[in-house]
């Protein structure tokens, strides 16, 4: 080429065909580059993208080309307000980006944390911004539940922020699901933390809609029970791997020591109406009204419910004890639970009674809040049975303690946890292990947050027998 002459970029042989007809660099950025998005244009990227990895791996076709429409089916089902700012100059985009990123490090990153203190978690004000310059779907994650913080503060354009939390989730979850096909040894931190994005963006995305475009939901229990069940069996896979590393301690986020010294104290309330709703149920259909074969099923999953009672360090600590019991009920208490029979929606109450005792977060107590009101009120709704008359003793019986008030570990404002009297009396509670999603239990060796010897989250696991 004469010197002097216009140089020209490199070719790549995966650009799109958009790009190629328009002679322009392509991002090669799936499941749609940033050309044809802005352009909102047809990309053929996701075809050659499969046929590359097809070439690069020695795949079939069929395997590697459906688990890149996977993530094309999610981007299909983007909202009309997702294609109006993915019609924005990229130079807005940008700015809207900084914007968000430094909401995230200056004014978000702490309140996302479960730790009592906040200042002493890496996870949020170091790790999440370090993965997010490696990994494009933590970046959009990030972003994500930045917009989703502003739009909690209610900002006068709060409108404008929760339009760019939902472009940045699905944005995410198509970037994952093309970058993580399956967990490996590799990609699991980043699994880990886009879990964590993807359950704050989930729990509070419901209250965003209601602020902020009025749109009223109204609250289905078995629906969201399922989407635990869900990440409870996805979490399953990242489990080994926290197990297993040596950073277990800061993803924890909890204080190791306010873990082993636990007290199952604040626990007892809900394990004696347990043991009393057995008693109830156990006087059989002619006293109670229920059907037999509605009875066994309830005491399947007060024995769920008894578990992970069992198995929580004083209270739920970690995003793993927040979907487990979800995950250990059966399919047939889920139907009841879909038709709010009242055994159910009691049953139901006591697990949120628990949840009230976990770290008191923005985006975690607004949604268990509404689902106890919502249960309650169902509950308020029925008739006069055996069922009512035996919750009505219940409730009363415990109207006069209170332990969902200041004594919550990690409330706004970096509280510390109150000295708890230690009991010798725990219960036979099991506070070293954590279940999984099947109801079987990873038991921890050490003393660290869920075992009895040096510091540590978990030690390597060892599978134990199933829960009861």
């Amino acid at each position: 080429m004469p010197k002097g002459s216009r140089q020209y970029h490199g070719k790549t042989k995966n650009g799109c065909r958009q790009c190629k007809k328009r002679r322009v660099k392509c991002d090669c950025v799936g499941p749609v580059c940033a050309n044809c998005r802005r352009r909102q244009e047809h990309c053929s990227y996701l075809g050659l993208l499969a046929d590359a990895l097809n070439r690069e791996n020695g795949e079939k076709a069929s395997d590697t080309l459906s688990m890149v429409r996977r993530a094309a089916t999610v981007a299909a089902h983007a909202s009309s307000r997702d294609a109006l700012s993915a019609s924005l100059p990229a130079e807005k985009l940008r700015a809207d980006e900084a914007e968000l990123k430094h909401h995230f490090l200056n004014e978000a990153w702490f309140t996302f944390s479960l730790q009592t203190d906040p200042r002493k978690c890496d996870v949020w004000s170091r790790w999440v911004p370090q993965l997010a310059s490696r990994n494009v779907f933590i970046h959009q994650s990030m972003l994500s539940i930045a917009a989703l913080h502003l739009c909690y503060l209610e900002p006068p354009n709060a409108k404008r922020y929760y339009s760019m939390a939902c472009q940045h989730a699905i944005q995410a979850s198509n970037y994952f699901r093309l970058a993580v096909p399956q967990v490996t040894e590799e990609n699991w931190l980043a699994t880990f933390v886009f879990s964590m994005c993807n359950g704050i963006f989930g729990y509070y995305r419901p209250f965003a809609d209601e602020k902020v475009m009025g749109q009223v939901s109204t609250f289905e229990p078995c629906k969201a029970l399922t989407v635990m069940r869900i990440a409870a069996r996805f979490s399953d896979t990242v489990t080994p791997h926290v197990f297993k590393s040596p950073l277990r301690d800061k993803l924890a986020q909890v204080d190791v020591k306010v873990w082993r010294d636990s007290s199952d104290i604040l626990l007892r309330p809900t394990i004696q109406k347990k043991a009393k709703f057995v008693e109830f149920l156990c006087l059989g259909p002619e006293s109670t009204g229920i059907p037999v074969e509605d009875i066994k099923i309830y005491l399947g999953a007060l024995g769920a419910l008894k578990s992970w009672i069992m198995s929580l360090p004083g209270r739920p600590r970690i995003w793993k004890h927040f979907i487990i019991w979800p995950s250990l009920v059966s399919e047939q208490y889920l139907s009841l639970l879909r038709l709010k029979e009242p055994v159910a929606l009691m049953i139901f109450v006591l697990w949120i009674e628990v949840m009230f005792l976990a770290p008191r977060r923005w985006y975690l107590m607004p949604w268990y809040d509404r689902g106890h009101a919502s249960a309650i009120a169902e509950l308020s709704k029925q008739g006069d049975t055996p069922a009512r008359r035996f919750w009505d003793v219940l409730q009363s019986e415990d109207s006069q303690s209170d332990t969902t008030g200041e004594d919550s570990e990690g409330s706004v404002g970096w509280a510390s946890s109150p000295s708890i009297a230690r009991s010798d009396d725990v219960g036979g509670r099991r506070g070293g292990i954590v279940l999984l999603s099947t109801g079987e239990e990873y038991v921890g060796q050490d003393k660290g947050c869920g075992g009895g010897g040096s510091s540590g989250y978990m030690s390597i696991p060892a599978l134990a027998q199933k829960a009861s």
